[in-house]
């Protein structure tokens, strides 16, 4: 998609097809019967895992990371360097590596073996994410980003954080949740990580979202998100959208609908 001046691709890592109703457990056929336009041709939901890739003067921007080589709720990663090189980028050509948040399904390519995959770039987040994961929550993500420590820098307040980039604070999935905000001229796109892991949430305020830290502030964050969407018309992408593909909220015939 192209930005102004600025083109954002999306860069897959790997996709899962899921019943809907399993993937939001509180959800009934009939709710989804309304939303069957967000489901593919047998009714699955579509959850894709990887990043998107920024070219903003001489930065190579990559924004999250995807799953990595290995396999999550029977979603199996690994192809996120080899869709970066279809695009002619090596992991050496990255100088930047951005996550909207540490959840161990977007900081997958991090490392490997103990080594940085993106061995030139600077690796970023929300200080609020460090703190969680990598000191008062250790878990599988602690182990893919301790060898990077020395390569982080973190952010703490929403802003710009590179040359068309800019951060906005979006709590609740995570404590440093963060949606990255895309411009250049007077255009601008939003990439929502898991703010809203599927459209459906942004569509009725009822809809709970998944995996949430602190499901009460994460519903308040996206409630806003949605609200500002629609005021906007902003285009905009969750972190496991269908095919990792923009789409806008727009309001018709008295009700929210997203269109791709």
């Amino acid at each position: 998609m192209d930005v102004g001046n600025l083109t954002l691709e999306p860069i897959l890592d790997g996709v899962g097809r899921f019943v809907p109703t399993k993937s939001y457990r509180s959800t009934t056929p009939e709710q989804w019967a309304r939303h069957d336009d967000l489901l593919d041709e047998d009714g699955l939901l579509h959850f894709a895992m990887g990043g998107f890739l920024l070219h903003s003067g001489d930065r190579v921007v990559l924004i999250d990371t995807g799953l990595g080589p290995r396999t999550f709720l029977g979603i199996s990663g690994g192809q996120l360097l080899e869709n970066l090189a279809r695009r002619g980028v090596s992991p050496d050509d990255v100088t930047d590596v951005v996550f909207t948040h540490l959840h161990l399904d977007h900081v997958g390519w991090a490392s490997h073996d103990g080594e940085a995959v993106f061995s030139n770039a600077t690796y970023r987040c929300d200080q609020a994410d460090w703190d969680h994961f990598m000191v008062e929550h250790r878990g599988e993500e602690f182990e893919l980003l301790a060898p990077l420590a020395s390569r982080f820098a973190t952010w703490d307040t929403s802003g710009p954080l590179l040359a068309g980039l800019d951060v906005l604070d979006a709590p609740g999935h995570t404590p440093g949740s963060a949606i990255i905000v895309v411009s250049s001229n007077d255009e601008r796109a939003m990439l929502l990580g898991d703010v809203v892991h599927c459209a459906v949430e942004l569509l009725d305020p009822e809809w709970e979202g998944l995996g949430d830290v602190d499901p009460q502030l994460a519903k308040r964050t996206r409630d806003a998100v949605a609200r500002e969407l629609e005021a906007s018309s902003t285009p905009a992408v969750g972190g496991h959208f269908r095919d990792l593909t923009m789409g806008r909220l727009l309001r018709a015939s008295g009700r929210r609908r997203w269109v791709v």
